[in-house]
């Protein structure tokens, strides 16, 4: 989930402000310096800081150097890195603006309370889902994985419907419920969920209906294919988060 959302490639990124534009890709990310491009950088920072406290500071280098660093620290070891570290929120419009399914996304929440306050919904709750998988490698692998398998459409989608929150559904049928519990993932939640199930239960039928009439076929089977390779364990942590 690194493409819309999180800092979570630090390392491969090319020179530039840490406010400035773009949104990180997970692989060619935009606004983070690298350790060989911004070693002048780094050096810049560091006088100001030295000379002039109040300018880094306001200037906003701060927030720069701290991404100087994790860059470096990635060239080291990535697994120390926090991958679900949230990417800025103008950086993640003018990214998402460069395409036309991420400019109706950029819209739309602007149209329904904003778009920073739905962008930092989402981006905590897909954290939520990241980390509940395992430590930082695990989630990266992750990360890497979704960005790669799942189609932008299909992302976006994901997101949109993440920050639509729950909604009131009719409750499952019993063979609804039983249908879903017959997977392992379904099997382990029903039980968690106990009397709740078929509110659960329906609310991702529901969930998945909209996401599935937003795709094409092909998105659409490129995304549900990616979910169903998922493990039970990393299926259930998703189902919980939209489960609501």
């Amino acid at each position: 989930m690194s493409n819309e959302l999180t800092v979570s490639n630090p390392g491969a990124a090319g020179a530039g402000s840490a406010t400035g534009e773009g949104l990180t890709t997970g692989v060619h990310q935009t606004g983070i310096a690298s350790p060989s491009g911004g070693t002048g950088r780094k050096a810049e920072i560091e006088r100001a800081m030295r000379e002039d406290f109040d300018l880094y500071e306001r200037s906003g280098m701060s927030a720069e150097y701290r991404q100087i660093l994790e860059s470096e620290q990635a060239q080291i070891n990535p697994d120390l890195v926090n991958p679900t570290q949230p990417m800025d929120a103008e950086q993640s419009r003018n990214l998402l603006c460069g395409s036309q399914a991420g400019r109706r996304l950029v819209s739309d929440w602007d149209s329904l309370g904003g778009f920073r306050v739905h962008l930092g919904n989402v981006q905590r709750s897909a954290s939520e889902i990241v980390r509940s998988l395992g430590g930082n490698r695990e989630q990266r692998v992750f990360m890497e994985h979704f960005d790669r398998h799942v189609p932008e459409p299909a992302r976006l989608a994901v997101y949109a419907e993440i920050a639509a929150g729950s909604m009131y559904v009719t409750p499952a049928t019993a063979a609804e419920v039983n249908s879903f519990a017959a997977t392992p993932a379904g099997k382990a939640l029903v039980a968690e969920w106990g009397a709740d199930a078929a509110a659960c239960v329906a609310q991702l039928r529901a969930r998945a209906k909209r996401i599935d009439d937003g795709l094409d076929e092909d998105d659409a089977h490129e995304f549900w294919f990616w979910l169903d390779e998922q493990t039970p364990a990393t299926a259930a942590a998703i189902f919980r988060k939209m489960a609501g």
